[in-house]
């Protein structure tokens, strides 16, 4: 080992830096910064970590976002350290503020092409944040009749096939950064969670969602359909597939938003928790989310089972004073 960091040192930097350092990605550049503090030193130049960090999230080449990423300890390569792992939600309590000024980057691809890329703020305005704070929360990152084309092509016929396909094709980064804080993270599952068809509107809502407590989900919807906002696409004909919503809500184990206050201090759990990045964590945020359904699955039975019971208890409350009443009447 110490012979072949002997013929590394050997080479000129700039050999290195611009030769064999730019082919690495992330996770490899910080493993090969460990072996030793000549090529730790190469490998913090902030160059190498905001090629790779642009070259994995396009999106945050805003000026939005490279403001925020220069007030982070180590520029980029901070921001790297944030936002590539799995980051695991750590409980804030009540008392602390919420955070404000997020701002939200996002890609989406399909079979490794870019179809959408945007960066948008999640601003307070003035004398609104009561209303923000306890309404439903949710980010849009497209307005209500916005629409963006796509490569994509639905040939027609085969529908579940076609769902399985883009359930399996799209991959979807959502990083909320936290300029104040100078913390960010990935709160997207990445790979899909699962693909359905909304009965209401028509379109195939993608979902990428992390469960992160008992009881609650971060989900960011991916809607799509056909360029009409009114129209669906054609089971029979087919044609081209239209981004049309693409959406960021926290809900609770009833399919209901949180309310802006609570769902912030989520994110400021989830930008603040600890970070994984061992094999298989897509696998496992997808067989979270799969036992969270069985758990809505068993909530909702029980509901409807002491909703029947408190229905039934009712009716025969009901009876009974019905018997009573014309006893009443009747032996008067």
């Amino acid at each position: 080992m110490t012979t072949n960091l002997d013929s590394i040192s050997t080479l000129h930097p700039d050999i290195i830096q611009t030769q064999i350092l730019t082919r690495l990605d992330g996770p490899t550049l910080a493993s090969t910064a460990t072996t030793s503090s000549y090529l730790q030193s190469l490998c913090s130049q902030e160059k190498l970590w905001r090629d790779i960090s642009i070259d994995t999230w396009p999106s945050i080449n805003d000026p939005r976002v490279v403001e925020a990423i220069s007030s982070f300890p180590s520029g980029y390569r901070s921001f790297f350290a944030d936002s590539y792992p799995f980051t695991e939600h750590t409980w804030q309590h009540d008392k602390h503020d919420p955070p404000t000024g997020l701002i939200s980057a996002v890609d989406l691809y399909y079979r490794g092409e870019l179809i959408f890329s945007k960066v948008q703020e999640m601003e307070m305005e003035k004398g609104k944040s009561g209303w923000f704070l306890s309404s439903p929360f949710r980010v849009d990152m497209l307005d209500p009749k916005e629409s963006i084309p796509t490569r994509i092509q639905y040939p027609g016929g085969h529908y579940e096939a076609w769902v399985r396909e883009m359930e399996e094709g799209m991959r979807l980064n959502w990083i909320v950064i936290d300029p104040i804080k100078k913390r960010a993270a990935n709160i997207s599952s990445r790979k899909a969670v699962s693909a359905r068809r909304n009965w209401l509107t028509g379109d195939l809502e993608i979902r990428f969602s992390m469960v992160v407590a008992a009881e609650t989900e971060v989900a960011a919807v991916v809607s799509c359909g056909s360029a009409e906002a009114w129209k669906e696409v054609d089971e029979e004909v087919g044609g081209e597939v239209h981004v049309r919503d693409v959406r960021l809500q926290v809900e609770d184990i009833e399919g209901k938003c949180l309310k802006g206050k609570d769902s912030l201090v989520i994110l400021q759990g989830l930008l603040e928790g600890k970070r994984s990045c061992e094999d298989g964590e897509e696998e496992r945020a997808k067989g979270r989310y799969e036992e969270y359904v069985g758990m809505k699955k068993q909530w909702k039975e029980r509901k409807e089972r002491k909703e029947k019971a408190q229905d039934t208890i009712c009716m025969i409350f009901g009876f009974f004073l019905f018997v009573i009443l014309w006893s009443f009447i009747l032996l008067r």
